[in-house]
């Protein structure tokens, strides 16, 4: 009888601690999963900074290969007007 409610006890021990443990991963898992949407927000933001950044640099390198197309017609006509004289 002794070892029968001495068995009873162990097995209700380690069904209370397998469902402590499983509870303890489950918040886990949920927790991860909150981790996982805010990182996957946190890139979206990031593709978004890097997208408008693209666009603003695109705009600033058409602007520098104009201003360097003029600069180079303007060296050349006054490389034409140096020689005429």
């Amino acid at each position: 009888m002794a070892k029968e409610k001495d068995t009873h006890r162990l097995v209700q021990d380690f069904m209370g601690f397998t469902k402590r443990q499983f509870e303890l991963q489950e918040k886990l898992i949920i927790n991860l999963g909150a981790d996982i949407r805010d990182l996957k927000e946190g890139q979206l933001m990031l593709e978004k900074q890097l997208d408008e950044t693209q666009i603003v640099l695109r705009g600033v390198q058409r602007a520098i290969d104009r201003d360097s197309v003029k600069i180079i017609n303007h060296e050349r006509r006054i490389t034409r007007l140096e020689r005429t004289r």
